[in-house]
């Protein structure tokens, strides 16, 4: 399968390193331009563009806990139903603009989410023939966005870059440093953007066709609507001040390269599980 995504492949990397060596000159530029924290377009991306990530882990859940025979597959389906939940929950006070919504509040809302998604997901058959599939293709998804929640983590971290917003509370643009030089554990964590990561989960839209040869015909939809997706939440980043292009960049590439090697690992272990209709 991965070969078949070879265009767009090639494609989505020469894009990032054009974007990437054009943030060497116009990092600071472009959000200084760019910075509207106000904009409601961006205020609602800051709120769901990590909308993939947070519902893929219930999904999955779901999935699993509903398609697997072993005991502990299906706990493990269980918790990651509700792990996934209570993530979504957890920022439920940027779907409503409100920061005065508790803790508690969302957390509980998350896990009312996963309740209901495991009760309605009683009700969906499934054929037998798509069972290995989509039990295979649900813990890459879980696997996927573990791996890129990990690197991002530990980068931002060990980069220790300074947010634009940040540098206009200090009324100075002198810690701003450029995308490839770290700071180090600074307590800083601009750099990369894990918002744009978690938009770019939705590139696990590559894997549709592994579950019907009628998604084939459909893998251009499968790139570019993620494409799309990711650059408007990459771009309103830069509009609310929290990042510059390089860290939205960078984060965009974390994604979509943890999203290829889950499909090489597929293709090359798991393939004779997927009987394509």
């Amino acid at each position: 399968m991965l070969k078949k995504y070879r265009p767009f492949i090639i494609c989505f990397y020469v894009l990032a390193a054009g974007a990437l060596a054009a943030a060497s000159f116009v990092d600071l530029k472009l959000d200084i331009q760019l910075n509207d924290p106000t904009d409601i377009f961006a205020r609602w991306f800051e709120a769901t563009g990590e909308m993939p990530s947070r519902l893929l882990t219930t999904v999955a859940g779901v999935l699993l806990f509903y398609l697997c025979e072993k005991p502990v597959m299906r706990l493990f389906g269980l918790l990651a139903n509700f792990g996934g939940a209570a993530y979504l929950g957890y920022h439920l006070h940027r779907y409503f603009f409100r920061d005065d919504l508790p803790l508690a509040v969302g957390i509980v809302f998350g896990l009312g989410i996963g309740a209901i998604a495991l009760y309605i997901g009683q009700y969906f058959h499934v054929p037998e023939q798509l069972k290995n599939p989509l039990i295979i293709l649900s813990v890459a998804g879980i696997a996927v966005l573990f791996a890129q929640l990990a690197t991002i983590e530990v980068t931002k971290y060990l980069w220790g870059r300074v947010r634009f917003r940040d540098l206009l509370k200090q009324g100075s643009y002198d810690a701003f440093t450029a995308w490839y030089h770290p700071n180090g554990l600074n307590g800083n964590k601009s750099f990369p953007s894990g918002h744009t990561a978690g938009a770019a989960m939705s590139y696990l839209m590559l894997l549709l066709p592994y579950i019907s040869k009628k998604w084939e015909k459909h893998r251009v939809w499968c790139f570019v609507l993620p494409l799309v997706f990711t650059s408007v939440v990459a771009y309103t980043r830069l509009v609310m001040g929290a990042h510059y292009l390089s860290d939205v960049t960078v984060g965009g590439v974390i994604g979509f390269t943890a999203v290829l090697i889950a499909i090489k690992i597929i293709d090359k272990k798991f393939l004779l599980h997927f009987q394509l209709q």
